[in-house]
């Protein structure tokens, strides 16, 4: 019964939820907000020190290999 009366509620506040909106007010299309702007990245080193990381993975994983460990484990 509360589930059908809160559905009850919101149809009911929803054309009052539109008519509260100002029509008048006219607004650019966000996409074009700032277009004439450049874009660019920053003066950053993260992807510099995620290739770094990355290379130290690459060239400590071979220390870590077995030996004795053969195709058939």
């Amino acid at each position: 019964m509360l589930g059908w009366a809160v559905g009850g509620l919101q149809l009911l506040t929803m054309p009052l939820l539109a008519l509260a909106q100002n029509s008048d007010e006219v607004r650019p299309d966000a996409r074009l907000e700032g277009y004439g702007k450049t874009v660019s990245i920053g003066e950053s080193t993260s992807l510099t020190w995620l290739l770094l990381v990355f290379l130290g993975v690459v060239c400590v994983a071979p220390l870590f290999m077995n030996a004795r460990r053969t195709h058939l484990d």
